[in-house]
């Protein structure tokens, strides 16, 4: 293939990453304003519609992380959660606004903090400081870790709307509990090795899933309490 092709299939790949990452985007603002009505649904009805806004916004934000990959030159280490809502995330040195998820130069999309409805307004946690199920490489190091956001404490019921629609735990109520415990520590560049994103039933319910949600178990986690996840980069 000569140069002129490759620039050309390049190309193709953003156009194909942006088409998914604004259809994301529209399904999380569909579901926006489905929730805008939700007053009189009932809680089961809510809990899907919070799930399928979790779950779109989650897409967006890994689509748009792999374009600033693909088309802005950005690695595994540059890319950048710095926002002005919660505080911890500044690369240093600084990164490029090109890589930065929530800048317009860089993914552009705009952080958005959870309602108090799914989680009391706790806000999302990005990681680099743990490894997914059977997910990029596999080595119990940092090398292999890979970069994750975190949604912690939702509801039981959104926890299962959520891995009901990944078919995770369906045996179980759609509900499966990690193996031990993950790391929560923010990304700032450094990747680092915690723990597995893994579960406890020995059926291995989230092997390969990007996206998910499991229920606590050790510290800095606990029992009763839920964590949604999706993988945005496998390394």
């Amino acid at each position: 293939m000569n140069v002129e092709n490759k620039s050309q299939s390049g190309s193709v790949l953003v156009y194909i990453l942006i088409a998914i990452a604004l259809f994301a985007a529209l399904s999380y603002s569909v579901a926006g304003m489905m929730r805008s009505g939700i007053g009189q649904s009932s809680s089961k009805e809510k809990a899907e519609i919070y799930a399928s806004e979790i779950i779109s916004y989650a897409r967006s934000m890994r689509e748009m992380v792999l374009i600033m990959m693909a088309s802005n030159d950005c690695d595994d280490t540059s890319i950048s959660f710095a926002n002005d809502i919660v505080s911890g995330y500044s690369h240093n040195p600084a990164s490029s606004a090109s890589c930065r998820l929530f800048d317009i130069d860089g993914g552009g999309l705009s952080y958005q903090k959870p309602d108090t409805a799914v989680n009391g307004g706790l806000d999302w946690i990005f990681t680099g400081a743990n490894d997914g199920d059977n997910i990029g490489n596999k080595c119990n190091a940092a090398s292999c870790a890979d970069l994750i956001a975190i949604l912690p404490e939702i509801s039981l019921e959104i926890c299962k709307a959520i891995n009901k629609r990944h078919d995770i735990a369906v045996s179980n109520g759609y509900i499966t509990q990690e193996n031990d415990y993950f790391d929560v520590t923010k990304f700032v560049g450094n990747y680092s090795y915690g723990a597995r994103l893994s579960d406890n039933t020995g059926l291995q319910e989230l092997r390969w899933k990007y996206q998910g949600c499991v229920e606590g178990n050790a510290s800095p986690q606990s029992s009763g309490k839920y964590y949604f996840y999706q993988i945005l980069i496998a390394r």
